[in-house]
């Protein structure tokens, strides 16, 4: 286990919120197209995450709302910090892929845009079955909402999480 790891299983007992501060600042630093797009990770906490993105014309689609493109890159962003948060003591010795992803549009998203990401679950029992087989599979819950609160969509994005080979 290397002295990073222990840092971060010291400090999520005492600060969690310097690991999850490290985590929301790693991801931004190595996803530019996210950048790109203007999301914003806010929060990320053991499991869960909340994720914004402005209200930008170039984000918009011929109606003069959000694009669903950039609602898929919003939710696959949320889904993402959610699952580091609820591996954060692990993360830095594992490769996370995302392996499929379901979206179901609901509304259209008028203006700025924000989602909060979830595990669902039992993460203890996820890290467990990761100890013991070295890899694990599990899905992420995201909400999408508009700036009046507005639900416009619900995705779910298995993710697949390895030991770093």
């Amino acid at each position: 286990m290397s002295i990073l790891t222990l840092a971060f299983k010291f400090l999520l007992r005492v600060r969690p919120s310097m690991v999850y501060d490290r985590i929301k600042q790693q991801m931004m630093d190595t996803l530019p197209f996210v950048r790109l797009l203007g999301i914003r990770i806010d929060a990320i906490g053991n499991g869960t995450s909340e994720v914004s993105m402005p209200a930008d014309p170039k984000l918009n689609n011929h109606l003069g709302t959000q694009h669903a493109g950039a609602l898929f890159t919003l939710a696959e962003t949320a889904s993402g910090a959610a699952m580091a948060g609820a591996f954060a003591d692990l993360i830095l010795g594992l490769r996370p892929v995302a392996k499929e992803s379901r979206i179901q549009y609901q509304k259209v998203a008028k203006g700025a845009t924000r989602a909060s990401g979830r595990v669902p679950g039992d993460i203890a029992a996820l890290k467990a079955t990761l100890k013991a087989d070295g890899k694990v599979a599990f899905p992420v819950e995201v909400d999408v909402f508009d700036e009046h609160g507005t639900l416009a969509a619900q995705v779910q994005v298995d993710w697949y999480l390895s030991e770093k080979r």
